[in-house]
């Protein structure tokens, strides 16, 4: 097999071999952080957890095959040192790491012993739960087209499979260990970002001897093995969560923050006090604060010097039922977009966020410029040519509906907008809101001529938003397919030179909110955060879930 290699820069090596037995936790450096988590996490099984919360302590007490740079979204080293794909793209093989290690807390020692090195078969363990029907993941059904077999396995009966035809629905599973520290994934289609894809909860790295020992508690401190930056130190339900520096894992020396407690604040006023009260070091990992919040800290003399905006990875858009009119008509869809003033709309009404003019967020993995001149800029007169030359300068438009949610926000973006196309088009559009369950279900069966959504992806990279409006993507609800626009995406997830994929994204991109205008961008969505002076941190701009393991405080 001949492989097309992509190379990394190595991870700094460890100054020193690894230490063999049990250390004391308290022997560690005496440093802290105050944070708050929000809520009880449903689990702590990366197999299992949805909620951002557990994800967020899942990062840092499991590897991962791959990490991501919190800044660009770029693949990092993690458990894997390497990795290579085929000259088809279908096959890819990961090197791991030799010295990552599996560890357990001791409450009753409060000491942190070493079981055995994490090795490739966890892996394949580690996949064969995601998609193990008996298992339950609800993420499953997301990437399970994309690797070889895990359609089928997850598809199985649990009630009528046998033990040999499990066994040949695993080893059918896409993902084998070839020895000890080389794993194979095998897909059903090219995907230049797999990389990015193994970066996320789908290879989680899980224990086999604590999962099966451990059963329905195998997360709770001292049933746990973890081989991540931090160790589970106390889970007290509802309350307190703490994780403890773990000195074995492979760059400890590296980790400056000696434990962290996570409070669990569901109401951001109440976790906002606490901060201000000094009880929390940051509101991250759990911030929610709002735009009014923004407007009053933001000029405050010492919380608006703690004040940080951050992006997120969604994009909010208008989208066009193309198959209704008048928005069968591309004039017509461009001349909506362009009448809307994203600008003025951002800073008098979402407060929070970045105008945005395509779908992609910026610094994903894969993405371009911020600068980028794409897509359909504000433009009064244009907006009114493009209308003219639909033919409504001389016959007049049917009725039009924008629907949208029921939330304050997007009620009130509605409100601006609709005055927007009144002022620049001269058009009467009515709003009508929904609950969310009864709007998801609109979308679904018959959707509106225009209609608000929101994407966020599930991984930082332009692949993730590529692929919404895909033929047959079940989150495209324009009735839109265009060809080109899926063999652009197609020839994307083929490539793996960084700069041709870049281009491919944008050309898709042009098709999307330029030459078809599809949907009308709105605003790439922000959030804010507070963290006092004497913490030196990273923000996790591309995933959302923070290093804590780079973080240091004074």
């Amino acid at each position: 097999m001949h492989f097309a290699h992509k190379t990394f820069t190595l991870l700094a090596l460890i100054a020193s071999f690894m230490l063999i037995g049990c250390r004391s936790v308290a022997a560690t450096q005496p440093r802290a952080l105050q944070l708050n988590l929000g809520a009880e996490p449903a689990t702590l099984d990366p197999a299992l957890s949805t909620d951002p919360g557990a994800q967020q302590i899942e990062r840092m007490i499991f590897l991962s095959l791959v990490d991501t740079d919190a800044a660009t979204g770029a693949p990092q080293h993690a458990l894997a040192t390497s990795w290579a794909v085929s000259a088809d793209g279908l096959i890819w093989e990961f090197k791991l790491r030799t010295d990552a290690m599996w560890v357990r807390y001791v409450p009753a020692t409060d000491k942190i012993e070493t079981k055995r090195a994490v090795n490739a078969q966890d892996v394949v363990y580690s996949v064969r739960r995601v998609f193990d029907p008996r298992v339950g993941s609800g993420f499953a059904p997301l990437f399970a087209p994309l690797i070889r077999g895990a359609a089928q396995l997850l598809a199985a009966n649990p009630k009528t499979t046998s033990d040999a035809e499990w066994q040949q629905l695993f080893d059918h599973l896409g993902v084998q260990a070839m020895d000890d520290t080389t794993v194979r994934f095998t897909l059903t289609q090219p995907a230049s970002y797999f990389p990015s894809i193994v970066s996320t909860w789908l290879v989680r790295t899980q224990p086999r001897e604590s999962v099966e020992a451990g059963g329905s508690v195998w997360t709770e401190p001292g049933n746990l093995w973890t081989d991540g930056p931090y160790v589970l130190q106390t889970w007290s339900h509802d309350r307190e969560i703490i994780l403890q520096k773990n000195p074995y894992w492979y760059d400890a020396s590296s980790v400056q923050i000696a434990t962290i407690h996570f409070a669990m604040i569901a109401d951001t006023a109440t976790a906002l006090d606490e901060y201000r009260n000094g009880n929390l070091d940051s509101l991250d990992p759990y911030g929610g604060l709002t735009p009014t919040d923004y407007d009053r800290l933001k000029d405050d003399p010492i919380f608006g010097k703690q004040l940080q905006v951050v992006p997120s990875l969604c994009s909010q858009y208008y989208g066009f039922n193309t198959t209704k009119a008048p928005f069968n008509d591309p004039l017509v869809r461009k001349a909506f977009t362009a009448a809307i003033d994203r600008d003025t709309l951002v800073s008098s009404v979402v407060k929070l966020g970045e105008p945005a003019r395509w779908l992609t967020r910026p610094g994903v993995f894969a993405s371009f410029a911020i600068s980028d001149t794409l897509g359909i800029p504000f433009n009064v007169k244009q907006a009114r040519d493009y209308l003219a030359q639909a033919g409504y300068d001389k016959k007049r438009l049917p009725p039009i509906t924008l629907a949208v949610n029921t939330d304050d926000i997007h009620e009130r973006v509605a409100e601006a907008v609709v005055q927007m196309w009144k002022n620049n088009l001269g058009v009467e559009v009515v709003t009508k809101a929904m609950d969310w369950k009864t709007y998801l279900q609109t979308l679904h069966d018959d959707p509106p001529q225009i209609f608000r959504l929101g994407y966020c992806a599930y991984y930082p990279d332009a692949a993730n938003f590529a692929s919404v409006f895909h033929s047959g993507s079940p989150d495209n609800y324009t009735r839109w397919s265009n060809a080109t626009f899926d063999q652009t995406v197609d020839a994307a997830a083929g490539e793996i030179d960084l700069a041709k994929r870049r281009a491919l994204y944008r050309a898709a991109e042009k098709i999307l909110v330029e030459d078809d205008a599809v949907i009308a961008p709105l605003w790439w969505s922000t959030r804010i955060t507070l963290t006092k002076p004497n913490v030196q941190r990273t923000y996790a701009i591309t995933d959302g879930y923070e290093r804590f393991d780079t973080w240091t405080t004074q």
